[in-house]
């Protein structure tokens, strides 16, 4: 029977581990929108520290105030800067960097991380130039 199927079921099965390995890469990572960001930084926040990991460039060209530029592309060599004990919040122009920038820093022992969905593509609130 299986012989009759294979055609089918090793799609499946390739789909089944693709978006079990991308689920897999995230899981420690959290989530939040852009509205979500912007109501967080209106309160208090002594515990969170919000880094920005796009390049240079882009940050100068209009960066959220209160976010640190860590670009990814130095965030080994700056891990320094980011404590350990706070929520890590981090944006990037799109959502994508700061998943891999959450993924790179989880695997230095950081735990409570979360990315921005949909970076400063998505954000509406005031850019500081």
């Amino acid at each position: 029977m299986i012989k009759k199927y294979w055609h089918i079921i090793i799609p499946i099965t390739i789909l089944i581990g693709f978006f079990g390995y991308k689920l897999s890469l995230n899981a420690g990572i959290d989530e939040m929108n852009t509205e979500q960001l912007a109501n967080l930084m209106n309160e208090p926040h002594e515990d969170v520290f919000f880094v920005d990991v796009r390049e240079s460039h882009e940050f100068n060209e209009g960066h959220i105030d209160g976010m640190m530029n860590i670009p990814l592309s130095t965030l080994g060599d700056q891990t320094e800067l980011i404590p350990k004990d706070q929520t890590i919040v981090i944006i990037c122009r799109s959502g994508n960097r700061s998943l891999q920038a959450a993924n790179a820093l989880k695997d230095l022992g950081y735990q409570d991380l979360v990315s921005v969905k949909g970076g400063m593509l998505k954000w509406e609130g005031e850019v500081t130039k």
